[in-house]
């Protein structure tokens, strides 16, 4: 069965992970990717444990599917390779500092020039322009500077990172559906586009209702631990041999629930007849439930 990229070819200067997480998504949907490597090679191959063999776990994780070329951007003959390889591309990404690509040679215009419909990708820290364009930055530190590390945990204790690097996937998901994007548009116009995202632009998406939030109350959102305060009970609990994730997302979640914790009458309790009723009174609620969830095993929840 042929894959829907089948026939783009894409040229990828970017390591770590937000950027090689985006051709990767191209490859795996039939693409020709070509990862770009410096002498000594991805900073990524590097990162572990845990490693497979001799090579970090991480780096393989997302450079799956592709063809790799090491070259010496700093010299003539690298240049010279990566202008032909330029040539030869749908799409080209890279991920540098700000002023290097032009340094260099691989920015927009000059990859531009050597393609017409190149569709080129720029992926960033802070973005292209602004106070802080110029500055690199890392999946923990943007969880950080958004704030998603405060609403992460348990109140009282320090802010805590998310444990996936959802900043960097997410940062490398949203290039991809920006490319698939652009290739659609090229097809019904024969015209390239400069695409550009950035970890902040993902890092304020992922808090995009707590932003809201705040800006509607002016309320801080606090550390929401396993749940959120917008639902109840949809937390972790605990159960006599281990614990169990429970989401009662709507009523009749709700009373399925009771049913299973064998507490069918707080289903028909006025104070949790429905999701806001059972938010407002989220510190009586929660108590119920964690009595019964801690009586049951959880084979027995599941």
């Amino acid at each position: 069965v042929s894959l829907p990229l089948a026939d783009i070819k894409v040229c990828d200067l970017t390591q770590n992970l937000a950027g090689p997480y985006c051709s990767q998504i191209l490859a795996d949907l039939g693409a020709t990717v070509v990862k770009v490597e410096p002498p000594g090679g991805d900073l990524a191959r590097a990162w572990g444990p845990p490693f497979w063999g001799s090579e970090s776990a991480l780096s393989l994780s997302v450079n799956r599917g592709k063809r790799s070329i090491v070259l010496d951007l700093k010299t003539g003959s690298g240049k010279d390779v990566l202008r032909r390889l330029a040539t030869e591309s749908d799409v080209f990404v890279q991920a540098s500092r700000l002023g290097v690509a032009e340094r260099l040679g691989f920015d927009y215009a000059s990859i531009r020039a050597l393609r017409e419909d190149v569709i080129h990708v720029s992926i960033s820290a802070y973005g292209g322009t602004g106070p802080l364009s110029h500055l690199p930055g890392y999946d923990p530190l943007m969880q950080a500077y958004s704030g998603l590390m405060s609403l992460t945990g348990h109140q009282g204790m320090p802010p805590t990172r998310v444990g996936g690097a959802v900043i960097d996937y997410g940062t490398g998901m949203w290039a991809a559906t920006a490319v698939l994007a652009a290739l659609r548009h090229r097809d019904a116009t024969g015209k390239g586009s400069e695409l550009e995202t950035s970890l902040l632009d993902t890092s304020l998406g992922w808090v995009s209702y707590h932003l809201t939030g705040y800006m509607s109350t002016g309320e801080v959102p606090a550390p929401m631990g396993s749940g959120v305060p917008a639902i109840a009970p949809y937390q972790a609990f605990a159960t006599s041999d281990g614990h169990v994730m429970i989401a009662a997302g709507n009523d009749t979640l709700f009373k399925r629930l009771c049913e299973m914790l064998e507490v069918p009458e707080l289903a028909d309790d006025s104070r949790f007849l429905t999701n806001p009723l059972r938010s407002a009174n989220h510190d009586v609620l929660i108590p119920l439930v964690k009595a019964r969830t801690k009586a049951l095993t959880t084979s027995r929840l599941l």
